[in-house]
């Protein structure tokens, strides 16, 4: 059991971190606004928190897929 939590968590963590490197990337292209920035952050980071507190995956990854769509919203 111990290591199915540890392993979720740390799914959990790195769909996380992959969040945070797609926005690094909309602030270092210069794409994004600040308006874009704390949309993604303010949706990224409590359900990354979220998924940890409630062990599950799912939040982690609607996170990643509110940020990818932001995302794809600005290079159209």
């Amino acid at each position: 059991m111990s290591g199915r939590l540890t392993s979720q968590a740390a799914w959990v963590v790195a769909l996380g971190a992959l969040g945070a490197v797609r926005v690094w990337a909309m602030v270092i292209s210069g794409d994004a606004q600040l308006p874009h920035l704390v949309a993604a952050l303010t949706l990224l980071v409590p359900l990354v928190l979220a998924g940890l507190f409630f062990r599950r995956v799912w939040p982690a990854a609607v996170g990643l897929a509110v940020v990818v769509v932001i995302e794809l919203s600005l290079s159209g």
